[in-house]
């Protein structure tokens, strides 16, 4: 007697793996899409009597996450003087905000306490560089 149910047995077995391996990748595809950070997005806090910086992110290109992990290290030094802000070019204030001050994924604009323009910068290379551009506009 020829056993026939081990192969139709194993065969499941391995749609079940590979299944649960596409799961897993997608799901770990969409963690790596999530925000890092929880800065705000509201643009109505620029000019209201602290420094602001502002990021545009736009999440279909990579390189504003670098940026985005850089502001997330440096935050606890300048917290209590400045606020932390990243706008995105999927709702409609962050791609006006892109279109006006001329940004691209990872773009920097320093804004003072009265939402005048410090300083534009494109994507820092690391948390010093941040550190320096942020240090060197508000001492100005």
């Amino acid at each position: 007697m020829i056993n026939t149910t081990q192969p139709s047995t194993r065969r499941r077995l391995n749609r079940t793996l590979v299944t649960l391996a596409c799961l897993i990748l997608t799901g770990a595809v969409f963690w790596q899409l999530l925000p890092k950070g929880s800065f705000s997005n509201d643009l109505a806090r620029v000019g209201q009597g602290q420094a602001t910086l502002v990021m545009l992110r736009e999440i279909h290109v990579m390189g504003g996450d670098m940026v985005l992990a850089q502001m997330l290290q440096i935050h606890p030094e300048f917290a209590h003087v400045m606020e932390f802000l990243v706008v995105h070019t999927g709702h409609p204030d962050g791609q006006a905000f892109a279109r006006d001050h001329s940004l691209s994924d990872g773009s920097l604009v320093l804004f003072d306490a009265f939402g005048e323009v410090l300083g534009r910068s494109g994507r820092t290379e690391s948390p010093e560089a941040l550190r320096e551009f942020i240090a060197g506009h508000l001492k100005s």
